[in-house]
């Protein structure tokens, strides 16, 4: 296998790391006595099929597997993407602990104003938020290009800002986690419960 950053990108999408997707870098191994081993940065491409595949990993980040539809990779792609995935979906904090980024401060930084909210106040799903943001359709955390060119009809322009819309989300960074919709059949998307001390 290529060291992850031998592996060629040639999506025009593709986030650079330390953005979006590719913020973080992760480390595996199938044996705690071998190496670890650098997954490689994740791809939209990735990330899209990822949502369609199901597949038990083999441990095996070479292998390639039969799915339908086809996956563009192999078991250290699709990996990738689910570790991309999960994590964008599950890492939460305390609601109001970091400031959104803006134009000043691109990253968002701890709110100078916080406090950390007692046990039962945290027993509130409203007192929970996500601490990423969501990833689009596109496989991306943020769209590539929002302008249409301008040689473009306006009928074409119109087409093109509603496929945007469409794929755009409404939910606001630090969004709380009782805005979630729930699975099909399930009541919530999440549950608080509190164990042993409090």
């Amino acid at each position: 296998m290529l060291p992850a950053a031998e592996e060629k990108v040639d999506d025009r999408n593709f986030e650079k790391r330390g953005e979006g997707v590719n913020k973080l870098v992760y480390w595996v191994t199938n044996n705690l006595l071998s190496d670890w081993v650098q997954l490689p940065d994740c791809q939209p491409q990735h990330i899209i099929a990822a949502r369609k595949v199901k597949h038990v990993l083999t441990g095996d980040l070479n292998a390639s597997f039969d799915s339908n539809p086809t996956f563009p990779g192999r078991e250290r792609h699709l990996l990738r993407a689910t570790l991309a995935r999960i994590f964008h979906a599950t890492a939460l904090i305390p609601k109001g602990m970091y400031e959104p980024a803006d134009e000043e401060n691109p990253e968002p930084k701890i709110s100078e104003e916080f406090v950390m909210p007692g046990t039962g106040e945290l027993q509130s799903l409203e007192n929970w938020s996500n601490f990423m943001p969501t990833i689009l359709k596109v496989g991306r955390t943020t769209h590539l290009d929002t302008d249409p060119p301008e040689d473009w009809d306006e009928d074409r322009k119109a087409a093109f800002l509603a496929k945007l819309d469409e794929d755009k989300t409404d939910e606001a960074p630090f969004r709380t986690i009782n805005e979630h919709t729930p699975m099909k059949g399930l009541e919530f998307s999440w549950i608080s419960k509190v164990v042993g001390d409090q």
